[in-house]
């Protein structure tokens, strides 16, 4: 018996209908950059212009707190690479071959992928998904985030006016934000290892200060991660061959004396390297 074909994604309904949860996340963390962006006494359209440009939550985030220290752009650019470079990899299993047509619009389809907007798309069949539809929901998601951010900005600028520069202390948004985000990266994932590279990089960047301190705090937890991967990987099951766990495990494999010996002991005895 043949399998139903899948329903059709093509309508906008569905592509709004779809994208309202993050809709919802766009509009309330966009609202938190716009104000962070006010306290940081940048003008309110840099939200918007940024948010067309950029449209990256993290980094607009980050971007905020450079700008408003005076960081360098080499500072700036390698912290972009850092913090939003894991999007190259997202066109590997972004259905682009679904947008079809004018060579704008495939393009935009590319800067408009983020990380809600890939998980979305991913978790659908990329066969019943049509141009449309991935068109409208990254417009209707690109959008929330502008207006979002937008609005806060706007709010912050009122506020500023209104009682000065105790808007300063909005600042702590992104401290906050980043703390929630790290313990409930913890109670998902509790890993004492990262815990303690992150702690480390962190007291580099501290040690180091100024304009290198976002830098060399991101350049050691990447060290730190790559090598704990590679310790890690190197340690798993299954990592080597079956002829190198032979070498490792009982002497299975081995020829010469030694083979010969594990053998005259039996297979209930422990032979010489502690094998069975």
């Amino acid at each position: 018996m043949t399998a139903p074909a899948p329903a059709t994604m093509a309508s906008r309904r569905d592509a709004a209908r779809d994208a309202a949860p993050i809709v919802v996340g766009y509009l309330t963390l966009g609202s938190a950059t716009g104000i962070l962006l006010a306290a940081e006494g940048l003008a309110w359209w840099w939200a918007p212009v940024w948010s067309v440009l950029i449209y990256s939550g993290t980094m607009q985030l980050l971007l905020v707190a450079l700008a408003g220290a005076g960081a360098p752009l080499g500072a700036i650019a390698a912290s972009t690479l850092f913090v939003s470079g894991r999007h190259v990899f997202y066109g590997l299993g972004f259905p682009l071959d679904r947008v079809r047509g004018r060579a704008l619009a495939r393009l935009y389809a590319v800067h408009a992928i983020t990380d809600e907007v890939y998980a979305l798309l991913s978790s659908k069949d990329r066969h019943a998904m049509t141009g449309r539809y991935v068109l409208t929901v990254e417009v209707i998601s690109h959008f929330a985030w502008i207006s979002g951010a937008t609005v806060g900005a706007l709010a912050g600028q009122w506020l500023a006016d209104a009682i000065g520069e105790r808007i300063s202390l909005l600042g702590f948004v992104l401290t906050a934000l980043f703390v929630v985000l790290a313990i409930e990266n913890w109670r998902a994932h509790p890993d004492a290892a990262a815990l303690r590279i992150g702690l480390i990089a962190g007291t580099v960047g501290l040690v180091t200060g100024g304009s290198a301190a976002l830098l060399s705090a991101l350049g050691t937890l990447a060290i730190g991660l790559v090598g704990l991967y590679a310790v890690r990987h190197r340690r798993a099951p299954g990592a080597e061959g079956a002829g190198c766990r032979g070498l490792d495990h009982g002497g299975a494999g081995r020829v010469g004396p030694e083979a010969a010996e594990r053998d005259a002991t039996g297979p209930g005895t422990a032979g010489p390297d502690g094998g069975e």
